[in-house]
C-alpha cells in the first residue's frame, strides 16, 4: 500500500470514528425510547417466567425478545442499566455488520477502486450511524445493517465477483434474521433475487444459491422455534391482526406520495433517471436503487406513518445519494443534469449538516422543548416510585409512551399484560374520527377484539392490585382531539367488578397529562376518588404540520434554510469552475 493509500484509509477510519462517535453519544444524552424500554421490559418478565404472548402481549414476532433476554441478563448481574447495555449493544451490534459489508465493499464490490470504495464505506457509516438519530436501537436499525450484506453480494455476483459459498451462507442467514425481525422486507430479498435472475444467463437464472440458502435455513428453523417456544403467538396475531391492520392506518398511495422520507426517495430515484448515463457504478447505483424502492414499499405496505418503517429506505436514498453526488460531472451539457448534479450535491450537504447539527444539540442537552420533556419525565418518575411502593402500576392510556420507559426508569412492574390500550382506541376507531359524543359498547356489542381487551385488564388489574394508577386525563369529547377523546375511569367503570376496584382509590396527584389515583388506604381522606366527568380541555398542538403546513416540521423548516445556503454557496463554486 502507497503511502496515500494509507493516509487516506486513516482519513476514512478517522471520519468513521467521528460519526460513530456523534450518532452513539447524542443517543446516550436522550432518555429511552418507547419501544427500547418495553423490548427490555418484556424480556425481563419472560426471565421471570412470564410467557410471552399471554402475560406480556405484543404483535411483534418474538424475536426481537429474544435478543433482548441476554442484555437483561448482563444488567442483572453487572448491576448496569439495561438501557445502557441496550445502547451499547445496539452500536456493537450494528458496528460489526458495518465492518463486515465495509469488508465486502473493499474485497468483493469495489476492489479496484479504493478511494470510491472507502467513500461508499464512510456512506454506509453515516447511514448506519449518523442517520440513524431517532431510529437507533429500533428493529428496522438492524433490518438495515443486516440486509446491506446481501445487497452488496448482490452486486458483487452481478459484477462477476462471487465470495465463498460459506461466507455467501452466512450472508443468507443474516438476511433472514432481518426477515424474522420483521417479515414484510421479504419484498426487498424477492426485488433484488428477481434483479440478479434476471441479469444472469439463461442456464444459471434458476441456479440455488449459498445464500437462498442460508436465507431458507434461517426462516425454517425460527419458524420451528416459534411455534415451539411461543405457541400462542400465532393465535394472538390471528385475533389481533386484523384490528393492528387497522390502528392508525394510513392509504397506501398517500403514503407513497407524502410518507416519511418520501420526497428523498422520490428525488434520489428521479435524479438516477437524469444522472445515470454518468454514473461510474452502474451495477452497485441499480442494486440500492431498486432496494430503496422494495424497503418503501415494504414500509408503505404496512400503512402506519411511523418514521422507523420507512428508515431502511431512507438510509440506502442516502447511499445512492452520495454515489450519485459523487459522479457529478463537471460541464454537463444538459440543463436538466447541471440542475440535477447541483440538487443532489446540495441536498447531501444539508442532510450531513443537518443530522450532524442536530446530533450536536442532543448531546448538549437538545432544545427547550425535549428539556421540558426530561423534566416532566423526571417528575413523572419520581412521582411513581414515592406512591408505588415497588408493585405494579397501572397505567390507563392508548400510547406506549405513556408507560414506557417511565415504568423502566420507576423501577415498577407494569400491572397489564398490554404495553399500551391500543385496543381500546381501535375498539372506536370510527367514532374517534368523527364528531359527535362516544358511544361506549354494550357487551353484547363488543367485538371479539374488544371483549378479550376488557375481560384481559379486569383479570390483570384485579390479581395485580396495584396501589396506584397512572391515568391519561381526557380531553374535550369531540373528533379534533382523536384519542385523547378516550376516557378511561367511564369506560372500565361500566363494568361492575372494574367499578368496584376503581372505588378504592383516590385523586392524590396531578403530573402533566396525567392523573394519579393511590389506594383509598395511603391517600388523604379528603382525595376525590375517580371521577367520570368528561374533558373540557383540547389537546395543545404545537408542530407546524397541525396548522396548515403539511408535513413540515421544525428540523425541515431549518433543513431547508441550510439547503438554501448550500445551493448559492455550490452555485457560486459553479461560476468559479466556469470562469477558470
Amino acid at each position: 500500500m502507497v503511502r496515500g493509500d494509507r493516509v487516506n484509509s486513516r482519513g476514512t477510519l478517522a471520519g468513521c470514528a467521528a460519526v460513530v462517535a456523534l450518532g452513539l453519544g447524542a443517543e446516550l444524552a436522550k432518555p429511552a425510547t418507547a419501544d427500547m424500554g418495553f423490548f427490555l421490559y418484556a424480556a425481563g418478565r419472560v426471565l421471570d417466567g412470564a410467557r410471552l404472548y399471554r402475560d406480556v402481549v405484543d404483535l411483534n414476532p418474538p424475536l426481537i425478545f429474544a435478543l433482548n433476554i441476554p442484555i437483561v441478563l448482563l444488567a442483572r448481574v453487572t448491576g448496569l442499566s439495561d438501557v445502557l447495555l441496550y445502547r451499547l449493544g445496539s452500536a456493537l451490534f450494528v458496528g460489526i455488520l458495518f465492518l463486515y459489508s465495509a469488508r465486502l465493499i473493499l474485497r468483493y464490490v469495489l476492489p479496484g477502486d479504493s478511494a470510491r470504495a472507502r467513500y461508499l464505506v464512510l456512506l454506509l457509516c453515516f447511514s448506519l450511524f449518523g442517520l440513524a438519530r431517532i431510529d437507533f436501537g429500533q428493529r428496522e436499525h438492524f433490518v438495515l445493517a443486516l440486509l446491506v450484506p446481501y445487497l452488496l453480494l448482490v452486486a458483487a455476483e452481478s459484477a462477476g465477483r462471487w465470495p465463498p459459498p460459506g461466507e455467501a451462507a452466512v450472508i443468507g442467514v443474516m438476511a433472514g434474521a432481518a426477515i424474522g425481525l420483521k417479515p414484510q422486507f421479504v419484498l426487498v430479498l424477492a426485488v433484488l433475487e428477481v434483479f440478479r435472475r434476471t441479469r444472469s444467463a439463461p442456464t444459471e437464472r434458476w441456479r440455488p444459491t449459498a445464500e437462498l440458502a442460508g436465507v431458507l435455513g434461517f426462516l425454517v428453523v425460527y419458524g420451528v422455534a416459534v411455534l415451539w417456544l411461543t405457541p400462542t403467538y400465532l393465535t394472538v396475531a390471528s385475533l389481533l391482526g386484523g384490528a393492528s391492520v387497522q390502528y392508525l392506518r394510513e392509504p397506501f398511495v398517500d403514503l407513497l406520495a407524502v410518507g416519511p422520507g418520501a420526497p428523498l426517495v422520490g428525488f434520489v430515484l428521479l435524479a438516477l433517471l437524469v444522472l445515470r448515463r454518468w454514473t461510474r457504478t452502474p451495477t452497485l447505483v441499480a442494486v440500492l436503487a431498486w432496494a430503496t424502492v422494495a424497503c418503501f414499499l415494504a414500509a408503505a405496505a404496512v400503512g402506519k406513518d411511523f418514521r422507523y418503517h420507512f428508515y431502511p429506505a431512507l438510509g440506502l436514498a442516502c447511499m445512492l445519494l452520495g454515489l450519485l453526488a459523487a459522479d457529478v460531472p463537471t460541464a454537463a451539457v444538459r440543463l436538466g443534469e447541471r440542475v440535477y448534479g447541483r440538487t443532489s450535491q446540495t441536498l447531501l450537504a444539508t442532510i450531513v449538516i443537518v443530522v450532524s447539527g442536530w446530533a450536536v444539540l442532543e448531546l448538549a442537552g437538545g432544545d427547550a422543548g425535549e428539556r421540558h420533556q426530561r423534566v416532566e419525565l423526571a417528575e413523572l418518575v419520581r412521582a411513581v416510585q414515592a406512591r408505588a411502593a415497588g408493585r405494579p402500576v397501572g397505567v390507563l392510556s392508548y400510547t406506549i409512551e405513556s408507560a414506557f420507559p417511565l415504568v423502566n426508569y420507576a423501577g415498577v412492574g407494569l400491572a397489564s399484560r398490554f404495553p399500551c390500550m391500543w385496543l381500546l382506541a381501535v375498539s372506536y376507531w370510527d367514532q374517534l374520527k368523527t364528531g359527535g359524543r362516544l358511544q361506549y359498547h354494550a357487551l353484547g356489542e363488543m367485538t371479539p377484539v374488544e371483549r378479550y381487551f376488557l375481560n384481559a385488564v379486569r383479570e390483570d388489574l384485579t390479581t395485580a392490585q396495584p396501589r396506584l394508577l397512572v391515568v391519561l386525563r381526557p380531553a374535550r369529547d369531540a373528533a379534533v382531539n382523536g384519542q385523547r377523546r378516550l376516557h378511561y375511569i367511564q369506560y372500565f367503570g361500566r363494568d361492575p367488578v372494574l367499578a368496584a376496584l376503581l372505588s378504592e382509590y383516590r385523586l392524590t396527584d396531578r403530573q402533566g397529562e396525567y392523573l394519579l389515583y393511590e389506594r383509598r388506604e395511603a391517600a388523604p381522606a379528603s382525595a376525590d376518588p375517580p371521577s367520570t366527568a368528561p374533558g373540557t380541555q383540547d389537546v395543545i398542538r404545537t408542530e407546524l404540520k397541525d396548522v396548515g403546513l403539511g408535513r413540515l416540521d421544525r428540523e425541515s423548516v431549518i433543513g431547508l434554510a441550510v439547503f438554501a445556503v448550500c445551493w448559492v454557496l455550490m452555485a457560486a463554486r459553479d461560476r468559479r469552475r466556469s470562469g477558470a
